[in-house]
């Protein structure tokens, strides 16, 4: 009775272990030593081939995928540090009036959605003038950027035009933004309405990475459209200046 629950394993049927006719991918260890030419030529992987404007915005990260340049988001901040805080640029008194006239008329606006959740309100109208900000930066490097591209000489083509007033319309709506910010500080019931610089850099990376993303996928090059409309390097650094 003591042996009863004794069994010997040599008693138990079991399959025979006989080795595979194919070594598995995870066993496999190139022969750097004995085949060192190959094992290189092996281990190779194909590169991949991108346009030249897609490495001067964006870049590849250690896998392979598209995301946006560090020095590319500090550059586009330092166009931000510059613009945020200035005044908005007016031809003459009556532009100035009809600004001041649009941004009371905003104030105006969100005014009828305070009776229900202020706090809400002032968080949506905070996220809209840091993505405005955002994307004012943005732009205005892009055309800064693209611009230095251009000799002096030449002229500039349409789609940098374009660049162009969608620049200056950004910065009217940035600061326009940020003025009846100002009008509606104490009515939203938030701690304070100051747009925060951090939060303006995770919005030029979301762009960004939307863009490297894009265009990774796409391989465009949108370059070399034909000009009808003469402006000079020397006119849009000027523009640049005054968005």
């Amino acid at each position: 009775m003591a042996n009863v629950d004794h069994f010997d394993p040599s008693e138990m049927e079991t399959e025979e272990l006989i080795p595979s006719n194919e070594t598995p991918e995870s066993a496999y260890r190139p022969d750097t030593i004995g085949d060192p030419e190959g094992s290189e030529e092996r281990d190779k992987q194909v590169a991949i081939v991108l346009p030249d404007f897609f490495y001067r915005r964006y870049k590849l990260d250690d896998a392979g995928n598209p995301t946006f340049n560090e020095v590319v988001v500090s550059q586009i901040m330092e166009v931000f540090d510059a613009k945020y805080g200035t005044e908005q640029p007016h031809g003459d008194d009556k532009a100035e009036k009809y600004y001041n006239k649009q941004v009371d008329q905003v104030v105006d606006g969100f005014s009828q959605l305070l009776e229900v959740d202020p706090q809400t309100t002032g968080i949506n109208a905070l996220q809209l003038t840091t993505r405005t900000w955002a994307e004012f930066a943005s732009v205005a490097f892009e055309y800064k950027d693209s611009i230095s591209t251009i000799a002096e000489d030449k002229e500039i083509p349409d789609w940098l035009i374009d660049r162009e007033d969608k620049m200056v319309q950004l910065g009217r709506k940035a600061r326009m933004l940020t003025a009846f910010l100002s009008k509606m500080d104490d009515k939203f019931g938030l701690k304070d309405t100051e747009i925060q610089r951090f939060r303006v850099q995770q919005e030029i990376e979301r762009r960004l990475q939307r863009l490297a993303e894009w265009n990774y996928n796409q391989h465009a090059d949108k370059s070399g459209a034909v000009t009808s409309k003469t402006i000079t390097n020397q006119t849009a650094s000027a523009m640049f200046d005054n968005a």
